[in-house]
C-alpha cells in the first residue's frame, strides 16, 4: 500500500514538472517572434548607424525601411531617420521624420540637437553656435556629422573664419578623415585660391586614395588651369570609385571634346543623359557639387558638341530645356545667345544679350560685397543687397541663405521677409515646408510692412515721405 502510494506521488510530482517545463516551453515559443523581432530591429538599427558613420545615407535608409517594416514607430528608427535624410540633402522629408519623432519621444536632448543640425542644413545655424560647444562634448550621434554640418553652414553664411576653427579642431581629432581637407579645399576653390585648394584636395586623396569627391574637384581644379589631360585623370579617378559617376562622366566628356574626340563624349553624355534627373541631382550632391548643376551641365556639354560641328537647331534642343530648368546659368545662357544670332533670331539674341551683360556686372560687384562682409559680418543691410544678387542672378538657394542670414541678425527685416515669402509662393509645388514658410514669410512682411503716412499730417508737411515708402529696416 505504501509503495503504491509513493509510486502515484512520484508520477504526480513527475507530471507538474513536465506540465511547468511545457508551459515555460510554450511560452518561449509564442515570444520568438517578439525578441527575434526586437534583436532585428535592434540590428537594423546598428546597420543604420554605421552606414551614416561611413557617410552613406542611402544604404542607411534602406536598413531603416527594414527595421520599420516590423515596427513603424519606434524612436530611435525615427530619429536615425531624420538623420539619414538630411544627410541626404532631403530637407522636406528629414523635417517630416522629426516631427514624428517629437510626437513619439517629445522634446529629448536628441531631438534638440537634430533640429539644431536640421535648421544648419539649409543655412541658418544661430542655434547651433549657440550650443556648439555643449553638443561637442556631450553629442547626440557623430562628432564629425556635427563637424560637418556646422562647417557647411558657415561656408554658406561666409563665416571662413569660425569654419577654419572647427575644420582645425576636427582634423586634429580624425586625422585620418579626408573630408575636413576637402571641405579646406572647397573654401580655397571659392575665393579662387586654385593652387591651395589643390593642394588640400590632394591631401584628402593621399588619406583615402578612393574619394571620389576629391578626384572630381581636381578635374575641375585642372580643367579651369587648362590642363586637360591632368583633368581627365582625375575624372577617370573619380568614376572608378563612386556608385554614382554621372557627374565625373560629365567631366570626362568635357575633356574629350577638348581634345577633339567628340564621338566618344557624345556616346558617354548620350549614357549620363538616360539617368533620372533625380538620380543625377544626388549624384551632384555626394560628389559635393551644386544639385542644379544636373539640369544643366550634360545638356550644355551636349550643345557644344553640336555646335562644334555647327548644328545649331540640334544645340538649341539640348540648350533650351536646360534653360529652363536652370534658368540661371550663365554658360547656358551665353550659348543661347550665340545659337539665338547664327539661327537668325536676332531679337531674342539681343535680349538675352542683355541679361548676360547685366549678370555679369552683378558676379563682379558680389566679390567686393563678400570682401566687406567678412569684415563686418554683422552688417544685415549688406546680407540683404547680396541675398537679392544672388536669388535673381545667380543661385537661388544661395539667395535663400543670404536672406535667412539676414533674420538671424535682423529678425524683423521686412525686405528678407517679403523676398523670402516671393520665393516661396513660386515655389509652392514642392511640398508643404513651401507652403508653411511661404505663409510665415507672408505673414511676417505684412505685419512689419511700412504703414502709408496720415494724409493730414502729409499735407501739413512738405518734408513728409510719400505714402507707402519703406522705412529703414533697423526700425520694424
Amino acid at each position: 500500500m505504501t509503495d503504491s502510494t509513493d509510486t502515484n506521488t512520484t508520477t504526480s510530482a513527475r507530471k507538474k514538472r513536465l506540465l511547468v517545463v511545457g508551459v515555460v516551453l510554450l511560452g518561449i515559443l509564442v515570444s520568438v517572434p517578439f525578441w527575434g523581432q526586437g534583436l532585428w530591429i535592434d540590428f537594423c538599427q546598428q546597420r543604420a548607424e554605421k552606414n551614416l558613420l561611413a557617410r552613406e545615407p542611402e544604404q542607411a535608409l534602406a536598413w531603416i525601411a527594414s527595421a520599420e517594416r516590423f515596427e513603424a514607430d519606434n524612436p530611435r528608427t525615427t530619429l536615425l531617420k531624420a538623420r539619414a535624410l538630411r544627410k541626404s540633402h532631403d530637407v522636406e522629408g528629414a523635417y517630416t521624420a522629426l516631427k514624428q519623432y517629437f510626437e513619439l519621444a517629445g522634446a529629448t536632448p536628441a531631438f534638440q540637437q537634430e533640429q539644431w543640425l536640421l535648421k544648419a542644413q539649409v543655412g541658418d545655424n544661430s542655434d547651433l553656435q549657440a550650443h556648439l560647444s555643449k553638443i561637442l562634448i556631450e553629442p547626440e550621434g557623430s562628432i564629425q556629422d556635427i563637424c560637418e554640418t556646422y562647417v557647411n553652414s558657415c561656408i554658406l553664411n561666409y563665416q571662413f573664419d569660425d569654419a577654419l576653427q572647427i575644420l582645425q579642431l576636427w582634423e586634429a581629432d580624425f586625422p585620418t578623415d579626408p573630408l575636413p581637407n576637402f571641405m579646406r579645399g572647397k573654401m580655397y576653390e571659392h575665393n579662387l585660391a586654385w593652387k591651395e585648394a589643390g593642394t588640400e584636395y590632394e591631401t584628402a586623396l593621399r588619406k583615402d586614395p578612393g574619394y571620389a569627391p576629391a578626384a572630381y574637384s581636381l578635374g575641375r581644379i585642372q580643367l579651369t588651369l587648362k590642363k586637360t589631360e591632368a583633368a581627365l585623370e582625375y575624372y577617370h579617378r573619380a568614376v572608378d570609385n563612386t556608385d554614382q559617376p554621372g557627374p565625373a562622366q560629365v567631366g570626362v566628356a568635357r575633356c574629350l571634346r577638348l581634345l577633339d574626340r567628340n564621338a566618344e563624349a557624345k556616346a558617354l553624355l548620350a549614357q549620363v543623359l538616360k539617368e533620372e534627373p533625380e538620380t543625377l541631382q544626388k549624384a551632384y550632391q555626394a560628389l559635393g557639387d551644386h544639385k542644379a548643376t544636373a539640369l544643366s551641365a550634360p545638356q550644355q556639354e551636349m550643345a557644344k558638341l553640336e555646335l562644334a560641328d555647327k548644328n545649331y537647331e540640334a544645340a538649341l534642343k539640348w540648350l533650351e530645356p536646360a534653360a529652363e530648368a536652370n534658368p540661371l546659368d550663365l554658360g547656358i545662357k551665353n550659348s543661347l545667345v550665340l545659337v539665338y544670332s547664327r539661327l537668325g533670331r536676332k531679337e531674342e539674341a539681343r535680349e538675352l544679350g542683355q541679361v548676360v551683360k547685366k549678370t555679369n556686372e552683378v558676379l563682379a560687384e558680389i566679390p567686393k560685397l563678400l570682401d566687406r562682409v567678412q569684415e563686418n559680418p554683422g552688417d544685415a543691410e549688406l546680407r540683404f543687397e547680396i541675398g537679392r544678387k544672388y536669388l535673381e542672378y545667380v543661385s537661388e538657394e544661395q539667395g535663400v541663405v543670404w536672406l535667412n542670414s539676414v533674420l538671424a541678425y535682423q529678425p524683423n527685416h521686412w525686405g528678407a521677409h517679403r523676398e523670402l515669402a516671393d520665393y516661396y509662393e513660386r515655389n509652392l509645388s514642392r511640398g508643404p515646408s513651401f507652403e508653411r514658410l511661404a505663409k510665415l514669410h507672408r505673414e511676417r512682411a505684412r505685419e512689419l510692412a511700412p504703414r502709408p503716412q496720415n494724409s493730414s499730417t502729409t499735407a501739413t508737411s512738405e518734408q513728409a515721405q510719400p505714402t507707402g515708402e519703406p522705412v529703414q529696416s533697423s526700425q520694424p
